[in-house]
């Protein structure tokens, strides 16, 4: 009786730990690699009982199979890696395992830099996240307050790794936030007017590096339009990356004949010298009216450009959203800043990759609205530890 009572004070003494593992692309060996990882990470924290479901988003049909500790299930792809963690829960209760505690991680948690859970996979971590009714992760922020749906997504827990305890998730009932709602925020179908003009300087035609801008804006809805700078071939072919130098310097910006006041550039993305403006934002009235931007293109950068072109967009980032949709201006002018200049798969807005934005953007919200929703619920964001990472 007594050897009875000590393994039952041992058993209880273990974490139930089950760690839902979303990937694709599976077959090309990038997967098993990074999921071989997480084992090593995980494998060495102490009276802790691990369960991992391995969920595959690129075969929603597959049947539960199951080796060791390792389970593997069908996703569910349609609202990305966060419809197949959903799945992965689903499987924890369909399968009536034991879980006090669930780290949530996909096939990317190694990007952009190294993960936290190389030094923080511990008991106490655990214990901390249970005991404390915590969501423990990376924390992220915009540093500017911003809200949709009414919550405040200022701050979040990164959703490439992170441990909730399960009974969070009993209480939330889906990590979905934002699948058809999407239409609430952004437009259906996307608008041409979004695109207000489009020009391409030649530095072998600027001589001196000053240039004007002029555009008759007659349906301006918004109160700032947005300029974008590229490197492009002859060809139109957008060739910018992240280490090149662009920019422009703003010289005189009006609206009908009105000085446009420059404290709301927003996105100035300055050279060595200070000087010089790659994409910002324009404060303009609400009335039809003719804009004149002019500029110089410094020497030193003309030589860098040549024999490419330099193509400046002029965007009404207006036409993006509905209405009165209940998403303020900054997180709005965030979105679009994040997916078109600094992520690490940018791309332009248009027509071709409308849906795309859509469909990223429903996941950049479902990540930030997971975090306010818990903490709705009294389960509060805590960082795992001090160590910056990336």
């Amino acid at each position: 009786m007594q050897i009875i009572e000590s393994l039952s004070r041992l058993f209880k003494q273990k974490i139930f730990l089950s760690v839902i593992f979303v990937e694709y692309e599976r077959y090309g060996g990038s997967s098993n690699k990074a999921f071989k990882i997480l084992q090593g990470y995980l494998g060495c924290i102490q009276d802790c009982r691990i369960t991992y479901l391995r969920v595959d988003n690129k075969n929603e049909q597959r049947q539960i199979e199951r080796e060791g500790n390792v389970y593997t299930v069908g996703g569910d792809n349609t609202c990305r890696e966060f419809s197949g963690w959903q799945k992965g829960l689903e499987a924890i209760n369909s399968l009536k395992l034991n879980c006090d505690l669930v780290l949530i991680v996909n096939d990317m948690f190694l990007k952009p830099g190294p993960s936290f859970l190389q030094d923080y996979s511990t008991k106490e971590v655990l214990k901390r996240c249970i005991e404390g009714n915590k969501i423990i992760g990376r924390i992220d922020t915009v540093n500017q307050l911003s809200r949709v749906f009414d919550c405040d997504v200022s701050s979040w827990v990164c959703t490439n790794a992170f441990f909730v305890p399960k009974p969070a998730f009993d209480r939330l009932k889906s990590v979905v936030l934002v699948d058809d709602k999407i239409h609430d925020i952004f437009v259906v179908n996307y608008s041409s007017r979004h695109l207000q003009y489009k020009t391409y300087l030649d530095p072998a035609n600027l001589g001196n590096g000053n240039f004007v801008i002029e555009i008759d804006l007659m349906d301006n809805s918004a109160k700032e339009i947005r300029f974008k700078l590229d490197m492009v071939t002859a060809e139109g072919e957008i060739i910018t990356d992240e280490n090149m130098q662009l920019g422009i310097i703003p010289r005189a910006v009006s609206y009908n004949g009105s000085s446009c006041p420059g404290e709301v550039f927003i996105r100035g993305i300055d050279d060595s010298r200070g000087r010089t403006l790659e994409s910002f934002l324009l404060s303009l009235p609400r009335e039809p009216g003719k804009f004149i931007f002019a500029g110089l293109v410094p020497p030193d950068i003309c030589t860098e450009l040549y024999p490419n072109l330099l193509q400046i967009s002029v965007y009404n980032d207006s036409y993006l959203y509905q209405e009165n949709a209940p998403i303020n201006i900054t997180y709005q002018r965030w979105l679009i800043e994040w997916l078109t200049e600094r992520w690490h798969s940018r791309f332009a807005i248009n027509a071709s990759t409308w849906e795309r934005f859509k469909s990223k953007s429903a996941a950049i919200m479902n990540e930030s609205l997971l975090t306010a929703k818990f903490s709705e619920l009294g389960y509060k964001p805590e960082n795992f530890g001090d160590r910056i990472y990336y």
